[in-house]
């Protein structure tokens, strides 16, 4: 069968939230237990006869199957796979079977308990060597291994700390990559095969974590801590340790002489600053919590434990490669994202690095205000934090409000930005992030006097406090003035930048403060058109991600079925509101044309797209009245942008005409700039007229070369035409300018097939699922290369994971068609027939004639 087509972009995998049984009677299905019995029966049967049945082969016979009935066939697949000498870790099951995580982790860690010795890695134990380590002390211990304290005889006996695992567990090793001082760093991993177990080694800084501290000052009120309190803890804790000698270092004596709610200011600003670091590099925590805390014997604090640390995760992911967290310490979006693929569902909104900026909210907060009901969590109508400790200022309240925001975009930009204001409360200066409220700012200014108010005397400082008191409420309009036209300056740069959840953010504080000084109408104006500059930028973000998706899904064929149902109804519904996308005034700046043109340009995309569609879709009997709607939709179009050289062309292919009946002159139909080049490109596209949309993206690059979309789009051409070289030039191209979009390796792999370069097309295929690990075509195509190269284990492997991130029929059967014969390659005819039998079940031609050819030979 054919690789997939270029431009596919990864549809919905078949799996939906169900919890139902067999049906009694239904489809030879016999009642529940009697049935799965014979089904367990019959896969034991088949491996004893050497053929690997698996148990995603028959849960996708039987859709129906309840979860409980699923996690039992899961569990003899992992039973007949360790008796047969296969390797089976817990972690490779759960990414084939995501649906069902909570229930095999349960299943699997009890199986681990209970299985003989024999078949489990033993564990080291204190006073033993392990390589070159000599176990010294055990630190802590979980399910999945041990801690130690150990020495390395190696080098002069230096202290460090061995994280020991049975070799089936997988512990995240990207914070190898992270440089800083407050991460803890591996310095080595080792594996000892014979034992069955691997080891990370890090260095030992003493100390304890800081819920074991936080536990420790429980019976302090809050309020009533010292930043002493927390050293003498450390010391209380250390003494009973394995290292009992305390280090005298800065930090030490830093939170000795500090109050408890700065202490916790200057570990925030520490943590912070550590999570921006992972943050750069393209990992979001996930598990910020104190236990994941280390505060070292020195006082300086540092953050532990990257195992659920993954890349962010967009939203309609439905399996995402890693995802975990502790609940009680997950911002709601992580939390959603948990129980979407819990049952299966597509994540609903993105987690990323503001993810982690919630849990570290929730951290300082417990830390503030001391330990929540229930063992922490989003309990965000508990008692606020300054009744619970009137020594937290308010800047700081308001700081950590900030962070535990509902909504993402209303949460500091990033780690630097949060670190910065906790710096800035620490010094007693005004915050960037959340409004400075006026008795707080005289607060600070007198924090920042302090002493030489004191060394003036009584005198003095009574004529100040007579002066302030006579002259507060004009100082502190004034100050909400400037922080006002701060606000305004914040915003128009946020606006520029292209930044509009956090330019909104800015207006909103801006306009709070406006309200409080006289005299503030024009500049309320002026920041209550921001705000609309902002709303429709927020909007404008969610018509181009739209387009995106549009353009490389649907880039040379158009949506089927419920897709392009749902599609017509989301493009439709924007259009009838586009009056709140358009702007009626000229742009006032480069960065205002700008997102102009991107409005334009998106919406003259979904617009062609939707008209094609709305045609293809129209029933029997309605094709007339759907040539009047598109015509009239095209109308709009052409009256809100002007002669367009795509719509007129798209009128005359519908046979009409546009202005009351005026047929789309030549100067509608002649492009005129590199925008309309690229619209009469893609309408060629549409069309199959592949040479001349080829001609039409060159025009338009002759003029703008660094334009993604056309050399995207050339490249597409090249290809349809088999030039698959200048394909291939084209696609580098598109991914130079755009590196980190996976369908630009997917299609450059594409040509290099063409051109019979299987090493490159196989690794671009694999770039593109390193960026998108749900991309099933690429999964198949990669796939496909593996079984043409003879290894068929591994092309099995991919395939059954694009079965697992697709809904698509089509693709569907090109991946059952590619299973039998990777099943028939390896010798297992049983699964080989099965995979046949799914395939030409789609009507494929070529799937039936296998299907066929098999049966024959059993």
């Amino acid at each position: 069968m054919p690789p997939a087509r270029p431009g596919h972009a990864d549809p919905e995998p078949p799996f939906r939230s169900r919890t139902v049984r067999p049906p009694d009677g239904a489809s030879g299905v016999e009642p529940g237990e009697s049935w799965l019995s014979r089904e367990v029966d019959a896969m034991a049967a088949a491996w004893s006869r050497g053929h690997r049945v698996l148990a995603d082969e028959v849960i996708g016979r039987h859709p129906e199957l309840d979860d409980e009935s699923a996690v039992r066939l899961i569990y003899e697949e992992v039973s007949l796979r360790r008796d047969s000498g296969e390797d089976t870790s817990t972690s490779e099951i759960i990414r084939r079977y995501p649906r069902w995580k909570d229930e095999l982790e349960v299943l699997l860690g009890c199986d681990r308990l209970l299985r003989p010795s024999s078949d489990m890695a033993v564990l080291p134990e204190v006073g033993e060597h392990l390589g070159p380590f000599y176990l010294r002390a055990e630190l802590g211990r979980g399910a999945s291994g041990r801690t130690f304290l150990a020495s390395e005889p190696t080098l002069a006996d230096r202290p460090v700390v061995l994280k020991v695992l049975s070799d089936d567990q997988e512990e995240h090793l990207s914070l190898a990559r992270l440089q800083h001082t407050n991460i803890i760093p591996l310095f080595s991993e080792h594996t000892f095969p014979e034992r069955g177990l691997r080891a990370l080694c890090m260095p030992y800084l003493g100390g304890a974590s800081l819920a074991r501290i936080l536990d420790a000052l429980a019976p302090i009120p809050p309020a009533d801590r010292r930043g002493r309190d927390i050293v003498h803890v450390l010391d209380r804790l250390q003494a009973a340790g394995p290292d009992p000698t305390p280090l005298d270092r800065p930090y030490r004596r830093g939170l000795e002489q500090v109050s408890y709610a700065d202490a916790i200011c200057w570990i925030g600003i520490r943590l912070a600053d550590a999570l921006h670091e992972a943050h750069t590099h393209g990992l979001v925590h996930m598990d910020v919590k104190p236990s994941n805390v280390l505060i070292a014997s020195d006082g300086s604090p540092m953050l532990l434990d990257f195992h659920l640390a993954c890349r962010p995760i967009r939203a309609g992911e439905r399996f995402p490669e890693r995802i975990g967290g502790t609940p009680g310490w997950m911002a709601p979006e992580h939390r959603a994202a948990m129980e979407a693929v819990t049952v299966g569902k597509p994540i609903p909104a993105p987690v990323d690095h503001r993810a982690d900026l919630y849990a570290l909210g929730l951290l300082l907060r417990e830390a503030l205000g001391g330990a929540r009901g229930g063992g922490g969590g989003e309990d965000t109508g508990s008692i606020p934090l300054r009744r619970r400790n009137p020594e937290v200022g308010v800047g700081l309240a308001d700081i950590l409000a900030r962070c535990l925001a509902e909504r993402p975009s209303a949460r500091y930009a990033d780690a630097a930005a949060l670190a910065e204001d906790l710096r800035r409360q620490l010094d007693h200066l005004p915050l960037k992030g959340v409004p400075n409220r006026p008795i707080e700012r005289l607060r600070k200014l007198w924090r920042r006097r302090e002493l030489w108010a004191v060394g003036r005397g009584a005198f003095l400082l009574s004529s100040v406090l007579i002066v302030a008191a006579v002259g507060l409420s004009a100082w502190t309009a004034d100050l909400r003035r400037q922080d006002a036209l701060a606000d305004l300056r914040a915003a128009r740069a946020l606006c520029t930048a292209g930044r509009f959840a956090d330019a909104e953010f800015a207006v909103r504080r801006g306009l709070e403060r406006a309200a409080w000084f006289p005299g503030a109408n024009r500049l309320a104006e002026e920041l209550a058109r921001l705000l609309r500059v902002a709303h429709r930028g927020q909007r404008a973000e969610t018509l181009h991600r739209l387009a995106d998706q549009v353009r490389f899904r649907y880039g040379v064929d158009p949506p089927r079925g419920s897709e392009a149902a749902a599609l017509l109804r989301s493009v439709r519904s924007i259009w009838v509101d586009r009056d709140a996308l358009l702007e009626p005034e000229p742009p006032s700046d480069e960065a205002a044309a700008r997102l102009e043109d991107q409005i334009r340009t998106d919406l003259l995309e979904l617009v062609a797209t939707w008209a094609e569609v709305r045609v293809q879709m129209a029933p029997v009997g309605g094709e007339v009245e759907a040539r009047r709607e598109v015509l009239g939709v095209l109308e709009e179009a052409r009256a809100a942008f002007g002669p367009i050289a795509a719509i007129g062309r798209l009128v005359r292919s519908l046979g009409g005409a546009t202005d009351g009946g005026r047929e789309p002159s030549l100067s509608e139909s002649a492009p005129k700039s590199p925008l309309d080049r690229y619209d009469l490109g893609r309408s060629l596209l549409r069309a199959g007229r592949f040479q001349e949309a080829a001609d039409q993206f060159r025009l338009g690059l002759d003029r703008r070369p660094q334009d993604f979309w056309p050399n995207f789009y050339l490249g597409l051409c090249e290809y349809r035409l088999k030039h698959f070289r200048a394909a291939e030039s084209a696609f580098s191209i598109a991914i130079a300018l755009a590196p980190a979009r996976a369908e630009g390796y997917f299609n450059r792999a594409l040509a290099a097939e063409g051109l019979g370069h299987a090493d490159r097309a196989h690794r671009d295929y694999s770039r593109a699922l390193e960026l998108e690990p749900n991309l099933a075509a690429a999964r198949l195509n990669r796939g496909i290369l593996a079984y043409r190269s003879g290894r068929p284990a591994e092309a099995i492997g991919d395939l059954r994971r694009a079965l697992q991130n697709t809904n698509d029929a089509r693709i569907i059967g090109r991946i059952h068609y590619n299973l039998a014969l990777a099943h028939q390659a390896r010798g297992d005819r049983d699964s080989a027939l099965a995979s046949a039998e799914e395939a030409a079940a789609t009507g494929d031609a070529e799937a039936t004639a296998l299907r066929d050819r098999l049966r024959a030979e059993r």
